[in-house]
């Protein structure tokens, strides 16, 4: 898909240009510093140690736009990751369609608008922290293949702009140093943004997908189920075309030089580990402007329990007991997070950004964390 993609958008940036099409570039990109207090802490969904690393949260990215006629503009986005060792990728490559009457469509690939800051994910300078909330924004998968329509319209004072999805991801998906091959097949979903008088903005979305995760650490226990023909527990347990839902709602309030943001989300997938475990996030950040200089607070928590049922039937002395346990509590979260950070818009499309993140854990055998960072941050 991806091949397909760019040379399906090279074509029509080529014809575009031939036919005097106006082509835009422009870019953005940030560089990112940090590390953790002490050799032995993790920082969730990122690789940081007591060394300080300049790669893992540093990107570069360009990106084509053409308007190839009145109604029809193609983007191209290709996106250098320094957790990716810099390897370019195409990230976006899509056609959005004028369609009249406040409706438009995109074909290709695209966002999947789970969060508010979705569409400006890897935008460090439309945001005021250094990466968005790890209590919240911890998909490992973020793009799709497929086709959107949107709806765009005033209400009054209210500016609604609605979205319906249908697509699909397939590749690799990483959360820190856990890399497996994941597939969203029938992903399908509508988000639904409304802006009042431009100081007001609520958001919802609702996503559901069919699941699957192959060449993770459950792997390994739901094979070995299976060669003791434990085949319905394995299924139960494992990732294979398995339905899944993401909800979220939330709001931002910026007026009068104060900044609140919040958003929260609900997240499970049937006849997986993921099931019965009433996985929440949520966040809330407060910022306040000071001219060109922002300091920001930040509090989040990520929680989720354990559905012990699938120990039933399982004698504990059997060797099937503490594998199938061991993955049955490995979705358990309660996480606290408390960040200070300032912003400092010191240049014309260019921000200086600090941070320090204190993670606090109560689940046995997982570690509390701090990570101090700094990033520097810019458009062209």
């Amino acid at each position: 898909m991806k091949t397909s993609l760019a040379v399906a958008l090279a074509a029509a940036l080529s014809f575009g240009t031939a036919a005097h099409a106006e082509v835009r570039v422009s870019g953005f990109g940030q560089i990112v510093a940090g590390t953790t207090l002490d050799s032995s802490e993790r920082f969730p969904a990122r690789t940081y140690t007591d060394t300080v690393d300049f790669e893992e949260e540093s990107l570069f990215a360009i990106q084509i736009d053409a308007d190839l006629n009145e109604r029809v503009t193609a983007t191209a986005q290709i996106l250098a990751e320094g957790s990716e060792d810099f390897r370019p990728e195409l990230a976006w490559a899509y056609a959005n369609i004028q369609l009249g009457k406040g409706f438009s469509t995109k074909i290709g690939r695209q966002r999947i608008p789970f969060y508010r800051y979705s569409d400006f994910l890897d935008v460090g300078y439309a945001y005021p922290w250094i990466r968005p909330p790890v209590a919240m924004y911890n998909q490992p998968w973020s793009n799709a293949d497929g086709i959107s329509l949107s709806h765009n319209t005033y209400l009054g004072k209210w500016f609604s702009q609605a979205q319906f999805l249908y697509g699909r991801f397939e590749g690799d998906a990483n959360i820190a140093e856990n890399r497996f091959a994941g597939e969203l097949s029938h992903l399908r979903g509508v988000s639904w943004d409304v802006e009042y008088d431009e100081w007001l903005s609520l958001r919802a979305a609702y996503l559901t997908a069919k699941v699957t995760i192959t060449g993770s650490v459950l792997d390994q226990v739901t094979n070995g189920l299976r060669m003791f023909r434990q085949n319905a527990l394995a299924d139960r347990l494992d990732y294979n075309d398995d339905p899944g839902t993401f909800k979220s709602v939330g709001f931002r309030i910026d007026k009068a030089n104060w900044l609140v943001v919040a958003e929260y989300s609900e997240i499970e997938v049937e006849d997986s580990v993921l099931e019965n475990i009433d996985r929440t996030d949520w966040y809330t950040t407060v910022g306040r402007r000071f001219g060109t200089v922002m300091p920001h607070v930040t509090y989040g928590r990520q929680t989720a329990g354990a559905d012990l049922s699938v120990l039933t039937g399982i004698p504990m002395r059997s060797p099937l007991f503490l594998p199938v346990a061991a993955a049955a509590t490995s979705q358990q979260l309660d996480e606290t997070f408390k960040s200070v950070g300032v912003r400092w818009d010191f240049a014309s499309n260019v921000a200086l950004k600090l941070d320090y993140t204190d993670v606090e854990t109560e689940i046995a055998g997982n570690r509390d964390a701090e990570l101090v960072s700094a990033g520097l941050v810019f458009t062209f």
